[in-house]
């Protein structure tokens, strides 16, 4: 989010107007539909961002972690469009609203590195989308570890279980534990003590789906 981050929320109003929340493993900050009334930030654990869907189904939207913002949509919405749920224990900072609005009006840099982070945000709720496209299981799975791995050879140190990321990528846990089979089988991937290691050869998500073309 540029020179300001997304620790910079926090410091644009008064200290005295924010407080902190402390969350449980598995409990709601907010809930689809609640009035929005605050942006909030990570200081501790993640918090997951999942949408509901009509035909009862959910999309995970996001996973906040610590360190970043969350939910700065609501600054122009009546409602929130998805709950916010502790994925760990967590400690998140809470920004009200209106006090927040202010401030940005008076510091056009800061509203520039809002904008800024929302263009990521939506950047990465495309990259899901294409994700999702991706008919083949082991081929969605490698598309998301590309999005993911850094280094030479590409290696990934997992910081949550395959069932949430599952949940990520939209396919149940059993279909993301055989994708997993899969690709171990056919060494595309090995995974040891927490860290997933791909092949030069598993390809990019472009790749991936031409395949399932």
């Amino acid at each position: 989010m540029g020179k300001l981050g997304a620790s910079a929320w926090v410091g644009l109003v008064e200290p005295q107007r924010l407080h902190r929340r402390c969350l449980k493993l598995g409990e709601a900050l907010f809930r689809q539909g609640d009035p929005t009334v605050a942006v909030f930030h990570v200081d501790r654990g993640r918090v997951r961002l999942v949408r509901h869907l009509e035909d009862g189904s959910s999309v995970t939207l996001h996973v906040a972690r610590a360190g970043e913002s969350f939910a700065e949509a609501a600054l122009w919405a009546e409602a929130y469009h998805c709950d916010g749920v502790a994925e760990t224990p967590s400690e998140v900072t809470v920004i009200p609203k209106p006090d927040l609005l202010a401030a940005l009006e008076d510091n056009p840099q800061a509203a520039l590195a809002l904008a800024r982070g929302l263009a990521a945000h939506v950047r990465d709720l495309r990259s899901r989308l294409e994700l999702r496209n991706i008919r083949s299981a082991p081929e969605r799975v490698v598309a998301w570890l590309r999005l993911q791995v850094s280094g030479d050879p590409p290696m990934l140190r997992l910081d949550r279980p395959w069932t949430e990321i599952a949940a990520e990528i939209g396919l149940t846990h059993e279909a993301i534990y055989r994708a997993l089979a899969v690709l171990e089988r056919t060494r595309r991937l090995v995974r040891e003590d927490g860290v997933v290691t791909l092949s030069a050869g598993s390809g990019t998500i472009e790749d991936a789906g031409r395949k399932d073309r």
